[in-house]
């Protein structure tokens, strides 16, 4: 077996699971409670929820990078000038204002960074569950074509997620024009595929695509099934 070869083999072994010192389904449900139960009480006593209108939100002075940094060096003109403040104007208030602006700052960040964290474990499950996935449709796919009793309607149930229908009027992507391409050359589609140019000029024209490219039982539009036949290739 050449090296290319063996680097694809190598490249379609079954995918890996995550982390093994991951959490466990149960420590993730009880961060989740957790997590519930402090935002609940950060409700309560903020009395804020998620409910602020777009007219709401519009009124309230946003905090960008300039009004953070207009907020920071006004009130350290404050602490250091108290003399020039306004009337009436309690410089003890405007600390505790001042600590409690910044807590809550850090907290949004701390909060944006654990959202960042958590997508990142939630994209590497996801994409292990769907390559496992696919290897139960490519199961089900071999077991379908031999007729295994039972399979064909289990594997037209998972066949039908990546039957994708493209709008009236709207031109194929050219992966989409490539893969209809390929399935009637080698026979796996039938139908017809047209190429009108318009006004043709030294640059270019502008040009319609006709992809009538009908899908039989053995023709997907899907880029996993290339990656399910690439494998079984590989595997004799």
């Amino acid at each position: 077996m050449s090296t290319e070869k063996t680097k694809k083999t190598e490249h379609r072994q079954p995918p890996q699971p995550p982390h093994t010192e991951a959490m466990s389904v149960n420590e993730i449900e009880q961060l989740i409670s957790r997590l519930e139960n402090e935002m609940q009480d950060f409700v309560n006593i903020e009395g804020v929820d998620t409910d602020l209108t777009g007219k709401d939100r519009q009124r309230l002075i946003s905090s960008r990078v300039r009004n953070n940094g207009f907020i920071d060096k006004a009130f350290d003109i404050a602490h250091d000038n108290p003399e020039f403040m306004p009337p009436h104007f309690d410089i003890n208030t405007l600390y505790e204002n001042e600590r409690r602006f910044e807590q809550l700052r850090q907290l949004m960040l701390v909060l944006q960074q654990f959202q960042q964290l958590a997508t990142n474990a939630f994209m590497v499950q996801s994409d292990f569950c769907y390559r496992e996935a696919l290897r139960i449709y490519g199961s089900l796919r071999e077991q379908a074509r031999g007729r295994v009793p039972g399979a064909e309607a289990l594997f037209e149930a998972l066949r039908n997620f990546f039957n994708r229908r493209r709008r009236t009027g709207d031109e194929p992507t050219e992966h989409e024009l490539e893969m209809d391409f390929k399935r009637l050359i080698h026979g796996k589609g039938d139908g017809e595929i047209i190429i009108q140019n318009e006004s043709p000029h030294i640059t270019g024209g502008e040009h319609k695509v006709i992809d009538n490219v009908h899908t039989g039982r053995s023709a997907f539009k899907e880029t996993a099934e290339a990656e399910i036949d690439e494998g079984t290739r590989n595997k004799k």
